[in-house]
């Protein structure tokens, strides 16, 4: 039996204090993957979005499991970067995975900055390049590349695939 979409919206109240709270901490933020899934979890939630944790044991590909109204099943994956790292361009790894959308959350000093993709767009994205590029430096200063822009906060390509 399911339970009922607002019991969902508590559990995403809950679970954003927390994790504002972390993130405040730097030292906490050697957990920045799971603190990014987390996050994308209470987002979706907050949303009345059905989703849940994927079990890492037959489900190794993508991080979070949703449930549409339709009952559809949908598989997002969720990859995580500090946006000032020593990283030049901030590579991610792993977007070639099985997975139906991937959420790209970049954190920028107490700002995440939430990108929603199709695995579609995000091969796209990637090209030809080994590893999936989300900033370059200008000036010194790490950017978030414009061709990102069309997917911040883009939460709708999820209900209406």
């Amino acid at each position: 039996m399911q339970a009922p979409v607002t019991s969902f919206r508590i559990l995403a109240c809950m679970y954003l204090p927390l994790l504002e709270a972390l993130c405040a901490n730097k030292e906490v933020m050697k957990f920045i993957g799971k603190y990014g899934e987390h996050l994308v979890l209470s987002q979706l939630l907050k949303l009345d979005i059905e989703a849940y944790l994927a079990i890492k044991s037959n489900q190794e590909d993508y991080d979070i499991t949703v449930v549409l109204e339709s009952s559809r099943v949908l598989r997002i994956q969720v990859k995580t970067t500090d946006l000032h790292n020593q990283n030049t361009n901030n590579s991610i790894s792993g977007v070639e995975k099985r997975y139906d959308f991937l959420v790209l959350v970049i954190m920028d000093k107490n700002t995440e900055h939430l990108f929603i993709m199709s695995r579609e767009e995000a091969l796209a994205l990637k090209g030809s390049s080994v590893k999936f590029s989300c900033s370059f430096k200008q000036s010194g200063v790490s950017t978030i590349k414009p061709e990102l822009e069309k997917y911040r906060d883009n939460w709708l390509t999820l209900t209406g695939a």
